[in-house]
């Protein structure tokens, strides 16, 4: 019996009692039993308050629920019992029935038991009243719900949980399906994993359950179908996998599973999870493509020992044909220069795609067509819209269309060495067909490229036995066994398999004067990291007889870098050596000649040239002598005419003014003395007489240092003061310097020297004139003197021009060699002061810094070397 019906009849019954109990007549003996069977055996907890909230009549199953006994819980109010969180609403509630604005309520309310436990209760509350309206007592019955509501919560949790798990699955969701026997479909539940994979909202499922069969891949719905009415039939479990849109707009698979139930109203109920395998069905046909992969590339090799190079590439082609699904396939090798390519390989059914006037054997690149990009990028090319793609160049005549294509480079060492292509697959070309495309295809070449290698190196062989070069290879350790080595070793009276057994060993064959150089070279060439180097050393034969050799070595690395093996090509270079050291020792012999002229030249050239100069200043001199000497000395002697002129006038003067009055032309010669600034004249005359005597004076001191310079009468080795010689040229090339620079003399306190004093004049010369040249705009030269040790003396020359770049300092004293713009310099100047210089065994140094200045340093003996001066007379000057 339902528990709302049980508590009407309860309330029934329990308003009949109170009704007689309250008339307090007698009953009948048999209804008042019947009515106490039912108040003590009932389900629920009855009672009977008053108005005052006490307990007046409580049933068992009441005091059960609160776990007091009959006489405890008759002492309590209902008041004492009710949560405290409760109470408030209760007390609205019993107040409202007492004031007369209801005759009872019922609702949900908790109580606290004599334990302290908490129980939730449905309470059921009918007043009763007495004539007046007053409430005489009420009636109260009240469920015990804790279970239930437990239960209903346990349930809701349950469903919570399921719910999530269908929400959390990964790639999955779950659904529930009915199917009526009219054939309707409905979704009774999905979970939100449609979302991420069919990009539905669950509502949108369970709206129109037929939305999902626009998803699924129209050739799979009849044999879904058939499958779902076998289910339907058998009651057994549907499964099935079905290729469908999913929410990116891609092509995957999704695995139906479900079991299948009959409803008594004859509805089907499928409860099912529905995954996405498209990874796992990816995974699998990868690992079906991994191995048929390699088993091709480990049947490639046993195929390149049965067929010629050709038949081999077909071979592969074929291979490639077969994993992606292609139609046709073809192979081009790049010629050498990356300009031509040539057709080496075509799969079998490739002329029959391509057609009888296709695919030329050898072509241009610049004329292939869009599958060649794959050379001109170095990248794959794939197009799978042939049709639609840009910069295609056409097919030739007779050439079946191409749908798809697929063409890459075969890559090695930054050069395309072979193109590899592969057409027309029905379905789109993927990353994993040109994977597959590339695996081989380097495998392919380098299989081709190894047979080429062994075919050359066995040609190699053959060429090297038949020469006199010896081919080693020595392991990288101690001694240097021989792991390696051709067969013309013989010549040198050695067997291979005695090399090979390490008797002797390489470094025995090595000459020992010669082991200790080529050990050191080896490791140092090795730690620098070279790949190859060339070293001449002597080798022992067999028999005892020493050999130059030339050998060409290369350096064998690990993948740690670590050197295994030295890989030499030793040729007899003997009669070389031999020729090159009698052509060594003649240009030696050449070299020592050729200086000695060179030497001879220059110093003919610089006689020639000094005693030209010497001659022409020497001339110049004489010639200036005579008129300097008698404009001299007619100076002197105008300057004592004036003076004797001016003692007359003086005179004269005197006895004017004597005369006074007596002397008429007085005052005319006054006023004429006025007008001409007799005065002035006369204090003029003696300066300009001063002056033109000092200017006489320079002008013979120029003369002087002309004819010093040139020294044409002293060409003679001679103790000469080096500050005269640098003063009197710095007046002979003053008039280059005055303009922009600043001459600073640092004289040091130096003995004179013992030297050609004109051929130095000549140094300090294109010192001086090259420290101008480089002073563009203004500038100092600074003439510095000094003592160097005990017996040199130090001349430096420092200007502040622009300097010497780095690169031209070991090159300055070159002969023909200047800095200068043409015709500005010959580039023999400090050629031959270099000479001058050494002749004068003393040396001549430069130091430069671009943008700060230049410094030449002289540095020459005071007095020559025994035996090697050119003078007589060595005997210094006191």
């Amino acid at each position: 019996m339902p528990d709302f019906v049980l508590f009407a009849v309860l309330v029934v019954v329990a308003a009949g009692m109170v009704w007689q109990m309250s008339r307090r007549k007698s009953c009948d003996a048999e209804a008042e039993t019947r009515f106490r069977i039912y108040f003590e055996r009932a389900m629920v907890g009855m009672a009977v308050v008053g108005v005052d909230r006490h307990w007046q009549v409580v049933n068992p199953a009441l005091c059960h629920i609160f776990g007091y006994a009959q006489e405890a819980l008759l002492k309590m109010t209902w008041t004492d019992l009710t949560h405290p969180d409760d109470l408030q609403a209760s007390e609205l509630a019993f107040e409202r029935v007492l004031s007369g604005e209801t005759n009872g309520h019922e609702f949900e309310k908790r109580y606290i038991r004599a334990d302290g436990k908490v129980i939730d209760t449905f309470i059921t509350v009918q007043a009763v009243r007495r004539d007046d309206g007053k409430v005489d007592y009420l009636l109260i019955i009240i469920e015990d719900i804790t279970a239930r509501l437990a239960a209903e919560k346990a349930l809701r949790s349950s469903e919570e949980r399921l719910r999530h798990l269908g929400d959390n699955l990964p790639d999955s969701y779950l659904y529930q399906c009915t199917k009526t026997p009219d054939g309707d479909i409905r979704f009774t539940y999905a979970s939100s994993g449609a979302r991420s994979i069919h990009g539905l909202e669950p509502d949108e499922l369970l709206n129109d359950p037929y939305l999902i069969l626009q998803y699924v891949d129209p050739a799979m719905l009849p044999e879904w179908r058939a499958a779902e009415m076998e289910s339907i039939r058998t009651l057994s479990d549907f499964s099935m996998e079905l290729r469908v849109r999913r929410a990116d707009g891609e092509w995957g698979w999704l695995l139906m599973r479900s079991r299948p139930r009959r409803l008594s109203s004859g509805e089907i109920v499928w409860d099912g999870v529905a995954s996405d395998i498209t990874a796992r069905r990816e995974a699998a046909a990868m690992l079906d493509l991994q191995a048929q992969r390699a088993e091709v590339l480990l049947e490639l090799p046993r195929r390149s020992s049965q067929f010629g190079e050709r038949e081999f590439m077909q071979y592969a082609l074929q291979q490639i044909e077969e994993i992606t699904a292609s139609q046709i396939a073809f192979m081009y090798f790049v010629n050498d220069d990356g300009e031509g390519i040539e057709l080496v390989a075509r799969s079998s059914q490739t002329p029959e795609q391509c057609g009888t006037g296709a695919c030329d054997n050898h072509d241009p690149l610049s004329q292939a067509g869009i599958w060649a990009d794959a050379v001109r990028q170095k990248v794959p090319v794939v197009i799978n819209d042939y049709a639609g793609a840009p910069n295609k160049h056409g097919l030739p005549a007779g050439h079946s269309s191409l749908v798809r294509l697929v063409s890459l480079p075969v890559v090695e060492n930054g050069r395309v060495r072979m193109v590899t292509g592969v057409a027309n697959k029905e379905a789109f070309y993927t990353e994993t067909d040109v994977e597959s495309i590339q695996l081989i295809s380097n495998e392919v070449w380098r299989i081709v490229d190894q047979r080429r290698a062994e075919r050359a190196l066995k040609i190699a062989t053959q060429v090297v036995n038949a020469s006199h070069a010896v081919c080693f290879r020595r392991q990288a350790s101690a001694g240097w066994p021989v792991v390696f080595v051709s067969d013309n070793v013989t010549h040198w009276g050695y067997s291979v398999e005695d090399l090979m057994a390490g008797q002797p060993g390489f470094a025995d064959m090595v000459h020992p004067d010669d082991l200790t150089r080529v050990v050191d070279e080896l490791i140092r060439y090795s730690a620098e990291g070279r790949d190859y180097f060339d070293l001449e050393y002597r080798l022992l034969t067999a028999s005892g007889e020493v050999l130059w050799v030339a050998d060409r070595t290369n350096v064998q690395r690990d993948a740690a870098g670590n050197v295994e093996f030295y890989d030499g090509v030793l040729s007899d270079v003997t009669s070389h050596k031999r020729q090159e050291k009698e052509l060594a020792d003649n240009l030696a012999a050449q070299r020592v000649l050729n200086k000695r002229l060179e030497e001879a030249h220059n110093q003919l050239l610089q006689s020639e040239k000094m005693a030209s100069v010497g001659q022409l200043a020497a001339g110049i001199a004489h010639e200036l002598n005579n008129p300097i000497g008698f404009v001299h000395s007619n100076l002197g002697t105008l300057e004592c005419y004036l003076r004797d002129v001016m003692a007359i006038i003086d005179t004269y003067d005197k006895a004017a003014r004597d005369l006074g009055d007596g002397f008429p032309d007085l005052a005319r010669i006054e006023s004429l003395k006025e007008a001409c600034d007799f005065a002035f004249i006369r204090e003029d005359t003696v300066q300009l007489m001063a002056e033109s005597k000092d200017g006489l004076t320079r002008v013979r001191k120029i003369v002087q240092d002309l004819k010093n310079f040139s020294h044409v009468s002293e060409q003679e080795w001679q103790w000469a003061d080096l500050h005269q010689g640098l003063d009197s040229t710095l007046n002979i090339v003053w008039n280059e310097l005055k303009y922009k620079c600043k001459v600073i003399k640092e004289y040091g306190d130096i003995p004179v020297v013992y030297c050609l004093i004109s051929q130095l004049n000549q140094v300090f010369m294109n010192l001086l004139v090259n420290a101008g040249h480089a002073i563009e705009k203004e500038g100092s030269i600074t003439l510095r003197t000094a003592m160097y040790g005990e017996h040199e003396v130090c001349i430096e020359i420092v200007d502040t021009g622009k300097g010497i770049a780095p690169e031209y300092l070991s090159r300055v004293f070159e002969p023909f060699f200047t800095t200068k713009p043409v015709g500005k310099g010959t580039g023999l100047g400090l050629s031959l002061s270099y000479g001058i210089v050494d002749r004068h065994h003393g040396r001549i140094e430069v130091a430069s810094e671009l943008g700060v200045g230049t410094t030449f340093r002289v540095i020459l003996p005071i007095a020559p070397k025994n035996g090697e001066s050119a003078g007589n007379n060595t005997e210094t000057p006191t």
